[in-house]
């Protein structure tokens, strides 16, 4: 029997080329139950996979396959993939900046936040913890930097004098003709018309509503955001103590009468400082979150391979 002898330079060679062998089966057997994946994106040394991304876009897959197909379903679901890659990029450098900076949520912060909001039924409880992670990043980078000053508040609501107003308010009557289908509807038509017609400013509501065996209704002191679609744009257009042409909804005729309205007015300033605050918060935390992570991507390596 010839044994052959191996030198210690050819030992290195062989070993890397079994260890390419090993990979190529290890691929091969993958491709053989019909499961392949591959990077799609490289942020700094981590790697997004063609696996996470299904994971992220499952749901939005199954949604657009129900409502297209062919071409345009492959060019929304490829718009689709590239904007939650994009999404998954954002996490991504944002949960290693938090590394970075030694931040971490303990399963106390977690159970706690669970606690208070209950776990969304599309996340993870370790989803959950990253997003909860996520949120003291933000905290710790630009929250804790923006400050507001009453003066400023005081400022924007001075130069905002049309903002933060009451609505008006009107105080109605109305004669309502009800109807639950196309005849009673075209019946309520015929008859709303005829009152509208011999309605007069000297004529009560009341002895008007009476000649078409019709009652009037008081509704009292309403909003505009309190009447459905159709009264409330007639209602911008009324005047007081005018009877409104007819005004057709699903529920029948309407005929609306303006006894007074209750003009806006501004709000006091303390009774809107909060709220002025916390919309100057937002848009400055907005702003320098923007400039934060503009710095933050620039100085990353990211290689989007999709």
């Amino acid at each position: 029997m010839r044994l052959t002898v191996l030198s210690t330079s050819t030992l290195p060679t062989l070993f890397c080329m079994a260890i390419v062998c090993l990979i190529a089966s290890a691929l091969a057997s993958t491709e053989s139950f019909g499961f392949t994946d591959r990077i799609v994106a490289v942020v700094n040394k981590e790697v997004i996979t063609w696996t996470e991304l299904q994971h992220e876009i499952r749901d939005e897959f199954s949604r657009l396959k129900a409502k297209y197909q062919g071409q345009e379903f492959e060019r929304r679901y490829l718009q689709k993939q590239r904007e939650v890659l994009n999404r998954l990029i954002d996490e991504r450098l944002q949960l290693q900046e938090a590394k970075a900076k030694n931040l971490s949520i303990t399963q106390d912060e977690i159970d706690a936040a669970i606690r208070r909001t209950s776990l969304p039924p599309t996340q993870t409880e370790e989803e959950f913890g990253q997003q909860l992670l996520l949120n003291k990043l933000f905290d710790f980078e630009v929250r804790r930097t923006v400050v507001v000053e009453e003066e400023e508040s005081r400022r924007y609501y001075d130069a905002n004098p049309n903002t933060f107003r009451t609505p008006p308010q009107y105080r109605l009557t109305q004669i309502f003709l009800a109807a639950n289908n196309d005849d009673a509807l075209q019946r309520a038509r015929s008859k709303a018309q005829a009152i509208y017609s011999a309605w007069e400013p000297e004529t009560s509501l009341e002895d008007l509503a009476a000649q078409y065996v019709q009652s009037v209704s008081e509704l009292g002191w309403v909003k505009e955001k309190d009447l459905v679609a159709p009264l409330a744009q007639a209602l911008k257009e009324l005047l007081p103590n005018t009877l409104s042409n007819p005004i057709e909804t699903r529920l029948g005729m309407h005929l609306l009468f303006v006894e007074e309205v209750k003009e806006s007015r501004p709000y006091p300033f303390e009774q809107v400082e909060r709220e002025i605050r916390a919309k100057l918060l937002k848009e400055r935390s907005e702003e320098i979150y923007r400039d934060w992570f503009k710095n933050l991507k620039q100085k990353a390596f990211i290689d989007v391979r999709l």
